[in-house]
């Protein structure tokens, strides 16, 4: 019987070739779309998940609560982490990370080789302790994991790092030196598996940290903070009561001594402002964007649901489609279920025959989407910036594959199932059944749902991209254009003004500038602490950044000085001088800042200068409090050109590169590239949104295409008679759409106030943000209608001039 059944329906899949293509086509981009999306919500939930014994592994987070506002951060005093291991009997394991490229050695480095000249520029650095390798699970290729980094001047790196310069060679015992450095050689001890993808550590080398000190102290300070801390607990701690006894015993016994001694005012409340707490291994990826100063980027929860939920609306709609399509031509298979049940068919067989036809379309659809899924990965790649792949030897993929067709086969078949079956064949057979055309109250609400969701989509998109384009085009108080950054200009050493000023000799050149601290991610950063004068131990310190800059960095970006001037080049008391943003002025409470001195951790600085606000963090978050203050940071040399021909001039810049390091490649970036890199998460959003879109509207009009031609088949004849009564042709376009045009707008009505709300709460997640128009909501409407209109109208256009006489001559 069953054998029957598919035997029968695929006869009808042939027989009705249409419906069959929109059902199977607009299924199959459906299952497509949730393959790929169900791929990359897999991997990015996946994170860490490899570590033994993850569920166990915690990072250490802390909140400074100001207020209303609350500040999130993972950077911890060196002595957090040994602290905890020694004073909690709930920690089996503790260990540091550092990868601030604030301290030598840390995030980029040009490396070097014993025995070789050239120097290698690499990326992805950072300080560890040994116990890191055992708490990260880190696999090693060559050496020993349990001393890889236990003595002093060591160093591990990656086996793609070793295949880079070794090929087949074993580098165990090999020197490197960093950034020109040849008294300070790092041994190679050790050679680590490449991280995985899915680990939220991404790091080619780590330095140890035995033995290290970056500054006088540094060590045993409990408000110098520059580390993430890892911990391992014991199994069956309760994590909950583990963090109110750390922030009790931490905050009691250490911190608050150590701002009593430091100091700082307000000690005696630090438990009130400072707030410490575990984050499970496996939720750094998904739960960290609220997080200042990541290592790298961090995925959005909400983002994995927004693509969950699209390419499950996209799978909906295509199923909607069957739904549709299934109830609208019941009048073409009326008499078929009328004959069926004369000659003593039940309705059980009925249902059953029904349902094998849809889970035979389901089945075809969901091949078709496999294949659609397996062509589209590489785009998809390009889109998500993830290298994915289809898991075609998991047993398991191809089993949910496999099951999950016969699931959307049955919930798609249901309804028209139970409809069809139910038909009663006396009436069928008297020609009295209508149903099909007049009871269409679920097929209307099911055609305002898929244009419903589409409306949401079309507008999520162009508020996406409203705010892309508001965020790279909008004044962010410096000039990002034109300015060229080259790297690693540090190994000049002591040449690198001589190098700075041959720079400006170059035609095309307007300004050089020395600094690693530029207002873009992936470069220095420095949070201190800031007091007035004479308010030391008395007012509340003010955090901000200290950056380190030259004579020329102010003028080369393009900054706005408000009040007073720039640092002078060898006025020996800028040394001691400050310049401040307007927010640092105004979190200081300074009225008439100029000639007033700052307290950064005792040393007093003169206010010499106000510089205009700029954005150097991410349009997420408002302008922070930020000083200037005169000094060397050479990794990064800026040169702001002022010329058409910018080719002529990169030529120039690096034939005196070659001039002064003939033994290293020339290395640069523009400063508006590096600005758009900032928001590269929120460009592969639009994309894919912009893709998961087009590709909800194409299924849906597809829907629509298929709907009104059986919409306009069924009325042929009544239109037929209308025209002999004289109706012209524009009121039969008229009759056959305004139904559909009714349902455009209701859905509509319901999408407009969800995609307000929910683009709304989007763009909360920004401080600096575009304000919603109503003629994104009108533009929106106006393209759904057109697009509607377009789909339906062939079959309306058709049907308005076809002669009545070949219609009737049957009557």
């Amino acid at each position: 019987m069953l054998k029957n059944y598919f035997k029968i329906a695929f006869r009808n899949l042939l027989k009705n070739k249409g419906f069959s293509f929109i059902n199977i086509f607009g299924l199959s981009i459906g299952v497509a779309a949730c393959i790929l999306i169900s791929i990359y919500i897999l991997h990015e939930s996946s994170y860490d998940q490899h570590v033994s014994n993850s569920e166990n592994v915690y990072r250490l987070n802390r909140d400074y609560i100001d207020g209303e506002r609350v500040d999130a951060g993972i950077h911890f005093s060196a002595n957090t982490a040994p602290t905890l291991l020694t004073d909690f009997e709930e920690v089996e394991l503790s260990g540091r990370l550092m990868s601030n490229g604030l301290f030598w050695g840390a995030g980029s480095n040009e490396i070097r080789f014993d025995g070789e000249v050239t120097q290698h520029y690499e990326e992805g650095f950072a300080y560890a302790d040994q116990s890191i390798i055992d708490i990260m699970d880190i696999e090693m290729v060559n050496g020993e994991a349990r001393t890889a980094l236990s003595t002093p001047n060591t160093i591990v790196i990656s086996e793609a790092i070793a295949k880079k310069y070794f090929k087949n060679q074993n580098p165990i015992g090999r020197s490197m030196y960093l950034n020109g450095n040849n008294e300070r050689p790092f041994k190679i001890t050790g050679v680590f598996k490449d991280f995985k993808s899915n680990s939220h550590l991404d790091f080619n080398s780590f330095i140890t940290l035995e033995g290290e000190e970056f500054g006088e102290g540094e060590q045993t300070r409990w408000f110098q903070n520059n580390y993430f801390t890892y911990i391992v607990l014991k199994a069956g701690v309760d994590v909950s009561s583990f963090e109110n006894k750390m922030n009790s015993t931490l905050m009691e016994k250490y911190i608050k001594p150590s701002y009593k001694l430091a100091g700082f005012a307000g000690w005696e409340q630090a438990h009130e402002r400072e707030k410490m707490y575990l984050q499970p291994l496996t939720d750094i990826n998904l739960y960290s964007t609220h997080v200042n100063y990541e290592s790298s980027f961090r995925n959005d929860i909400k983002v994995i649901w927004i693509f969950g939920i699209v390419a499950l609306f996209i799978l909906i709609i295509a199923s909607i489609n069957f739904v549709n399509l299934s109830t609208a031509k019941s009048a073409s298979r009326a008499k078929e279920v009328g004959l069926r049940k004369v000659v003593g068919s039940s309705r059980t067989q009925l249902i059953s025959q029904f349902l094998a036809e849809s889970i035979l379309i389901s089945f075809i659809a969901f091949i078709l989407g496999i294949a659609l899924s397996a062509i589209s990965m590489p785009l998809f790649r390009t889109m998500s910036g993830i290298d994915l792949i289809l898991p075609w030897s998991s047993i398991g993929f191809i089993s949910i594959v496999l099951t999950s067709s016969v699931i959307v086969g049955v919930l798609a078949g249901l309804y028209p199932s139970f409809y069809l079956s139910n038909f009663n064949p006396i009436n069928v057979l008297k020609g009295k059944l209508t149903s099909g055309v007049k009871s269409g109250g679920l097929r209307s609400s099911l055609v305002v749902f898929q244009f419903t969701v589409s409306i949401i989509l079309i507008v999520g998109t162009l508020i996406v991209n409203q705010q892309m384009n508001f965020i790279l085009n909008s004044k962010v108080g410096f000039e990002k254009d034109q300015v060229v950054q080259i790297h690693s200009t540090n190994v000049l050493n002591d040449r690198l003004e001589t190098f700075k000023e041959e720079l400006k000799k170059i035609q095309g050149v307007g300004n050089v500038a020395i600094s690693d601290y530029l207002p873009i991610e992936g470069t220095k950063r420095n949070g201190n602490s800031f007091v007035n004068e004479g308010k030391e131990g008395i007012d509340e310190t003010t955090p901000g950044q200290a950056w380190i800059i030259d004579e020329d960095y102010i003028e080369t970006m393009g900054m706005n000085i408000v009040e007073g001037r720039n640092f002078i080049k060898d006025r020996v008391s800028d040394e001691q001088s400050v310049i401040m943003n307007q927010a640092m002025v105004k979190a200081l409470r300074l009225k008439e800042p100029l000639g007033k001195r700052v307290s950064r951790y005792g040393q007093l600085y003169e206010i010499i200068g106000v510089v205009e606000d700029f954005n150097f963090d991410t349009m997420k978050t408002s302008v922070r409090p930020l000083c200037f203050f005169r000094g060397s940071s050479p990794t990064i040399t800026s040169v702001k050109m002022n010329t058409r021909d910018l080719s002529a001039v990169l030529v120039s810049l690096e034939a005196k590169w070659k001039e002064f390091v003939p033994n290293m490649a020339f290395r640069y970036e523009f400063m508006d590239a590096s600005f758009a890199k900032m928001y590269d998460s929120v460009s592969r959003i639009k994309v894919i949104f912009t893709a998961f879109a087009i590709l909800a509207i194409l299924v849906a009009c597809l829907g629509l295409l298929a709907l009104s031609a059986y919409m306009v088949e069924q009325r042929n004849k009544e239109m037929s008679i209308r025209k002999v009564l004289g109706a012209s042709v524009q009121t039969i376009f008229k009759l056959l759409t305004k139904n559909f045009l009714i349902l455009i707008l209701v859905a509509l009505t319901v999408a407009i106030p969800i995609a307000y709300y929910l683009m709304h709460t989007w763009l909360q997640d920004y401080e600096y943000r575009i304000e919603m128009s109503w003629t994104v909501f009108v533009f929106a409407g106006i393209a759904v209608i057109v697009i509607a209109l377009c789909t339906i109208s062939y079959h309306a256009i058709r049907s308005a001039i076809i002669n009545p006489a070949k219609v009737l001559r049957s009557e």
